[in-house]
């Protein structure tokens, strides 16, 4: 029988399992007596022995196998769960994985599992069996069957059948669908306007409803819970700890909050670099923090949460933090900087130091981190999803690194603006205020004009001088802003007019427009002409 047609559904759930073998694995090092858990991760190796068998990958199959031996004989009481059994199971699931890439890469899946399957089978526990954790003549007594997991089957068939698995592409085509749609909205809206006729109206008032509710459908089909990419950390640090012999406690806080998928897969390889570096170079070992009047164990803390159309990610450690002053002597140290401009620096401007390509303060290059790369390629990907990275930091207590992202990045509302003879379209979720300024508040502040906000003195650009175009306001006594925070200061960005608000569906731009700073995408109004999307966050 040809079993090539399942090949897809078996990868998909087969790392489905994975995943949540490592976060199981992760768990009861820390609770090694929960029954729950214990079960779970037998069920999981069971689940991925029987899928293996059923496509006939003999070595996946046996290894799987080897390991639900082993989680049996835990569940039975006749091994504890210890780091011996963790280590044995987490360098299990990695021998699986690859052997499931090794599938997906069009291979046989088979691989040379004999070391691990002798270690995994022949496993004996460095210590007795603690007492406490033995178990009861009523626990061995229960069957391993019964009325609670029959009902925990019958409930995962039926929430199988009404979830259906659609290729990403297939999402990717329906929301461009829908973008265009909208566009064309707005082209029967222009027209009905000229035609003037009543019944054409209403009937444009039903369809923008219709398609209101289609995009935000759709919108939930594209949407991901962050735990998509959060169910990895566990297993990283926890391997990253024991590598560098630190103790470091992990929480996460607000996984289920949903982002757009596209996002989320470009989140994964940032946020791995942040967290990589927090344990090697943010916490200190058990004996320095100790010295220095701190628990043992160290703190990371992955907490994520949403305001309005905006999704904020803040990874904060309690470790030794970074000195302005000392990254500043670095970069004067190493020519990145020179000495007079070092002296202007501002402490937030310091410390994005580490994101310029190549500089490092570590005095050891690991395996880890210390090459200079990955803060830098963190500051490169929020700047390709039109978002910020926010750096704090204190010496001997910590540092934070805060993410400021869109929820979406494909339909977005903008504010329409125009600037001499085109028109800009600039996303709401990056404007603070909105202003009409008569033009005698403006003062100048240095090198450029200024205004006072409730005491507050905020600089003004012209985006117009900012793409080296003509100014030509409609009324030349009053000048047209907006307030954003870009680079964690407030400034004002004027311009022509404000034309309203729309909703667009955004296109990436090709080169050489795509190479363009402060240029996010394009899009097409419904009278034809293309409107640049902004990104604010990177204009200046």
């Amino acid at each position: 029988m040809d079993m090539s047609q399942y090949r897809e559904l078996f990868i998909s759930e087969a790392r489905e399992h994975l995943r949540s073998m490592n976060e199981l694995i992760v768990h009861l090092e820390k609770e090694p007596g929960n029954p729950e858990k214990i079960d779970s991760l037998f069920r999981s190796a069971h689940s991925i022995k029987g899928m293996a068998a059923s496509m006939a990958f003999a070595d996946m199959t046996e290894l799987a196998h080897k390991a639900e031996d082993l989680m049996d004989r835990v569940r039975k009481g006749e091994l504890a769960f210890d780091g011996g059994v963790a280590d044995l199971l987490l360098s299990g699931t990695d021998q699986l994985e690859a052997m499931i890439l090794d599938v997906e890469q069009g291979g046989t899946g088979s691989s040379d599992i004999t070391g691990i399957a002798q270690k995994i089978a022949g496993y004996t526990p460095a210590a007795p069996l603690p007492e406490a954790l033995a178990p009861s003549p009523e626990e061995e007594a229960r069957p391993s069957t019964g009325q609670d997991k029959k009902e925990e089957a019958r409930k995962r068939l039926r929430d199988l059948r009404q979830t259906v698995r659609v290729k990403t592409e297939i999402l990717d085509r329906l929301i461009n669908t829908t973008g265009e749609l909208l566009t064309n909205k707005h082209r029967l809206i222009d027209i009905g306007r000229e035609l003037d006729s009543t019944t054409l109206n209403a009937a444009l008032m039903d369809l923008s409803r219709l398609l209101r509710e289609l995009h935000n459908e759709v919108m939930k089909v594209r949407m991901m819970p962050f735990s998509a990419v959060s169910d990895r950390f566990p297993r990283l640090i926890r391997d990253l700890a024991k590598k560098s012999g630190k103790e470091v406690a992990f929480s996460i806080e607000g996984e289920e909050a949903e982002l757009d998928r596209g996002i989320l897969e470009e989140l994964a390889d940032p946020l791995i670099h942040i967290i990589r570096n927090a344990v090697d170079h943010g916490l200190e070992t058990p004996a320095e923090r100790v010295a220095g009047d701190k628990p043992a164990k160290g703190s990371i803390r992955l907490s994520v949460r949403r305001e309005k159309d905006l999704m904020f990610i803040e990874v904060a450690d309690d470790g030794r933090g970074m000195d302005p002053a000392a990254l500043t002597a670095a970069a004067i140290e190493k020519g990145f900087i020179d000495p007079e401009k070092g002296k202007e620096l501002s402490a937030r401007d310091a410390l994005a130091m580490i994101c310029v390509p190549g500089f490092s303060t570590a005095s050891v290059v690991t395996d880890v981190s210390g090459r200079g790369v990955g803060m830098d390629s963190v500051s490169t990907t929020m700047k390709s999803l039109s978002g910020s990275l926010v750096i704090e930091s204190e010496p001997g207590r910590g540092s934070r690194f805060i993410l400021k992202l869109p929820l979406t990045i494909t339909i977005i509302n903008v504010l329409l603006a125009r600037v001499s003879s085109f028109s800009v379209a600039i996303p709401v979720s990056s404007i603070l205020h909105t202003l009409e300024l008569k033009r005698e508040m403006l003062f100048t502040l240095g090198k450029n004009k200024a205004f006072y906000l409730e005491g507050q003195a905020i600089p003004v650009m012209s985006l117009g001088q900012l793409f080296s175009v003509p100014y030509a306001p409609v009324n030349p006594e009053y000048v047209s802003l907006f307030i954003a925070d870009i680079g964690g200061r407030l400034v004002g960005i004027t311009v022509d007019r404000f034309l309203g608000q729309r909703e667009v569906f955004v296109k990436p731009l090709g080169r050489p427009l795509a190479k363009m700073k402060g240029l996010a995408g394009g899009s097409i109004l419904g009278d034809g002409e293309i409107v640049f999307i902004l990104d604010v966050t990177n204009l200046l």
